[in-house]
């Protein structure tokens, strides 16, 4: 009977761990995730796609969350093949896997509104960008943090033609610069996202 409540402990506590998350606004910029991504075995060597930024890549995030909000496994349900949750976990380089923030992009509608609130509640000074009807762009400049937060929506249709919003969530340390170069020649993200939507709301 001692014996199988010890094994039955040892696997509660298991359990536990296996349910940690890990908020991706709590971890240090410039702190190796080296532990992350080995504990993690669904993250994979990559670069984003847009940003050229060196990555550790997942389209299983639920152990991640945004703050308060938790991170979901997601395919939309009409959708196409693409159209589900990926993060990235930007890092200094192939080699070097030290924290420079994350870009979640999420086709789940209620988990975004959930993280778009959340954000807005905690950091309540922010830029709001015109999209031209496609979606909505935030943008956050937060020196106590030494971070940089965007939001870029874009409109996608599913197998029905119906449409549905696929949302990017970047965090991402003050200053760094297109694929990860160090020449001041390269642009910032902050120089990219606002070429790509140039014109302030609020």
């Amino acid at each position: 009977m001692k014996y199988f409540f010890l094994i039955l402990l040892g696997m509660t506590v298991l359990s536990c761990k296996s349910q940690t998350k890990t908020d991706l606004l709590a971890l240090k910029f410039d702190e190796s995730i080296s532990g992350i991504v080995q504990a993690d075995p669904q993250l994979k060597k990559d670069q984003d796609p847009n940003l050229g930024l060196n990555a550790f890549r997942t389209n299983q995030p639920g152990n991640y969350n945004i703050g308060d909000i938790k991170l979901s496994t997601y395919s939309f349900p009409t959708g196409y093949p693409a159209d589900y949750n990926q993060l990235y976990l930007f890092v200094e380089d192939k080699d070097k896997a030290n924290y420079l923030g994350f870009k979640y992009n999420t086709v789940h509608q209620e988990e975004t509104k959930a993280i778009i609130s959340y954000l807005k509640k905690t950091y309540p000074k922010y830029e709001e960008r015109a999209t031209q009807g496609n979606g909505e762009s935030f943008f956050w400049d937060l020196p106590t943090l030494n971070a940089w937060v965007f939001i870029d929506q874009g409109i996608s249709k599913d197998k029905n033609a119906k449409q549905f919003l696929s949302t990017n969530f970047i965090y991402v340390k003050r200053g760094t610069r297109m694929e990860n170069s160090k020449d001041s020649k390269v642009i910032t993200i902050k120089e990219y996202d606002k070429m790509m939507y140039p014109d302030v709301l609020k």
